[in-house]
């Protein structure tokens, strides 16, 4: 074999040696994992919530979290249990309805060693909800010397504003699939809404009927009735004040990406 040919085959072995190292240690480095999550309450599709959350991760302990929920207006679940919480007959729970929709920032701290996306977390977050509904409020009439029970319904909405923080743990069940739970999420804030029942009442019932909504004060979420309005064209009230909550029991499966 002449000089030339012999280097000419030298330098390819080389290069087709080269390519193969190449190849052998792109195949072994690890692939680059994804920054995104995105995840929905499973639990929370059974009480008619949908319930959806996007996390991404912003350094390697740390993450920012955006979750959105929405339910139509419908009858609330567990209504005896309700009733007995309630306990107060001049709200009728069986006809009760609400819907909300709701958007909750959230800023987390994971604790473990394995960084963002695994493990224990805290999680400072603040909150809007929108909910709307009907309440349904029993009152008396007087018809024939008796005492005649009636149902006036009141549509409104409600709007509140709150603040708290999340403890969860989330846990990496395959490649891409991930399940984030929820534990505890108190927050506290303020809230206000107007709710109004359009219908003829006499006499008697504006004074019953003024006697129900006073009632409210131990039965509302919101402790304070700014106000109300009780006509014989129908009946108005506004609340306002302190608002509680507790973000609490989501499973929530999710996908990397």
């Amino acid at each position: 074999m002449k000089y030339s040919q012999l280097k000419k085959l030298t330098v390819v072995l080389l290069l087709a040696s080269s390519s193969r190292v190449s190849a052998q240690v792109a195949a072994a480095a690890p692939a680059q994992e994804k920054n995104n999550l995105l995840k929905i309450n499973v639990p929370a599709l059974f009480f008619k919530n949908i319930s959806l959350q996007y996390e991404r991760k912003t350094s390697r302990k740390n993450s920012f979290a955006l979750a959105v929920r929405y339910r139509p207006n419908s009858t609330i679940p567990f209504q005896k249990a309700v009733e007995n919480i309630i306990d107060d007959a001049s709200v009728n729970v069986g006809l009760f309805k609400v819907g909300n929709f709701g958007i909750t920032p959230e800023y987390r701290f994971y604790l473990g060693k394995k960084g963002a996306f695994h493990g224990f977390y805290i999680g400072p977050f603040i909150s809007y909800n929108h909910y709307q509904g009907d309440v349904p409020i029993n009152y008396n009439d007087y018809v024939n010397n008796a005492s005649v029970k009636k149902t006036a319904t009141f549509l409104g909405s409600t709007n509140s504003f709150t603040a708290g923080f999340q403890l969860g743990a989330q846990w990496k069940l395959s490649d891409k699939i991930y399940l984030d739970w929820w534990i505890l999420g108190p927050n506290y804030g303020v809230g206000n809404g107007d709710f109004n029942f359009v219908g003829s009442l006499n006499g008697f019932e504006q004074v019953s009927m003024q006697y129900e909504i006073d009632k409210l004060k131990e039965t509302l979420p919101i402790k304070v009735i700014k106000s109300k309005t009780v006509t014989e064209n129908g009946a108005t009230f506004k609340v306002e004040g302190p608002w509680a909550g507790i973000r609490a029991f989501g499973l929530n499966l999710g996908y990397r990406f």
